[in-house]
């Protein structure tokens, strides 16, 4: 059909794989217990599962390449800003006295001092630094990036970061900008193989995906064993590959049919567990670990899952219904359907 948008549900998929690998990182870490079964889970995940969301975020900005005139461009940041800040800083300030209530009980007490580092991107909810530093990110591809230069700041961004990575800076733009850029990328290889025909973009590629597995696993247990960064860039890199060759496995092989249902179900409500997980799993914490004291592995479980699935019934019957609380924790306006559930059935928008 002329001028249909095509929704690419293996990133759906792709985004339902990063969101409970965000939960489970956050939630195995909530007591503070060191067993190696932990330590080992957190590399594993903390390997790659955010410079795969700045990759995801880029796949949907492909956009920018097209805009010719600067009031677009200009017209994109506020958009961002709108769906990126807006529930950043609702969230921030409502998080503010419940953290300082609950400064006792953390390994870093948030003092008022800590207030006005909200404006650089430090929140209260420390989950949500990746929604300031994708907005950061999007405004300056907005800026700067078009399709003539693209490569040049593609290139450039990937040297930054490898360096960055490498001396273990902690300046998550000059770290991530590169993944948003490299998603664009992989969105126009999606494109190009649409118009070719080509149904599967990774195209099988077992043997590969084999090989770049053994890699990323030999990567892992590098930085886990000597901390040396870099290697943690190349995780990232082998991570991702990896997550995207498994979800157009299950996207066009529908197999396993039930997996695949969770997981688009899970990419549709990314943002609301993304939003509400962290003050899900700070009240949780305070009763499960601090005041009954169950077993660190229970409590473990017990925060991933209620972490993950309750933001799915408080975003579908409480949030995307009312307008306003749309608009201020889901950073959404227009009005649009209340439930993404729709994504496990239909490919167009």
């Amino acid at each position: 059909m002329a001028g249909e948008k095509i929704r690419y549900r293996e990133i759906d998929i792709a985004r339902g794989f990063g969101i409970i690998l965000v939960v489970a990182g956050h939630a195995i870490k909530q007591t503070g217990v060191s067993a190696r079964w932990i330590r080992i889970l957190t590399f594993l995940i903390y390997s790659f599962h955010m410079p795969l969301f700045f990759l995801l975020s880029g796949f949907v900005a492909a956009k920018i390449l097209r805009m010719e005139l600067m009031r677009e461009r200009l017209s994109y940041i506020r958009d961002r800003a709108l769906r990126l800040l807006v529930p950043y800083f609702t969230v921030s300030l409502l998080y503010i006295p419940v953290k300082l209530k609950l400064s006792a009980y953390a390994e870093l007490p948030f003092t008022e001092k800590d207030i006005l580092k909200i404006l650089i991107g430090r929140s209260p909810d420390v989950a949500l630094w990746f929604l300031f530093i994708l907005f950061v990110v999007s405004a300056i591809t907005a800026l700067f990036v078009n399709q003539i230069n693209f490569r040049q700041f593609l290139y450039g961004a990937f040297v930054l970061s490898g360096v960055f990575y490498w001396l273990n800076i902690d300046v998550r733009t000059m770290k991530y900008w590169f993944f948003f850029l490299f998603g664009i990328w992989v969105r126009l290889k999606f494109e190009d193989a649409q118009k070719e025909g080509i149904r599967d973009v990774m195209g099988g590629q077992f043997i590969g995906a084999f090989l770049i597995g053994i890699f990323y696993l030999a990567a892992v247990l590098f930085w886990y064993r000597t901390a040396i960064m870099i290697s943690c860039f190349l995780t990232s890199l082998s991570g991702i590959y990896l997550t995207l060759w498994l979800s157009t496995r299950i996207e066009h092989y529908q197999q396993p049919e039930k997996l695949r249902k969770y997981l688009l179900y899970l990419g549709g409500f990314s943002m609301d567990i993304y939003i509400l997980h962290e003050p899900i799993l700070t009240a949780l914490k305070l009763i499960l670990w601090n005041r009954l004291a169950l077993n660190y592995i229970l409590v473990s479980l017990l925060l991933f899952l209620m972490a993950l699935l309750l933001p799915i019934p408080i975003g579908q019957y409480i949030i995307r219904p009312v307008r306003l609380f749309r608009f201020l924790f889901l950073g959404e306006w227009a009005e649009k359907e209340r439930s993404p559930v729709f994504l496990a059935e239909r490919k167009t928008e």
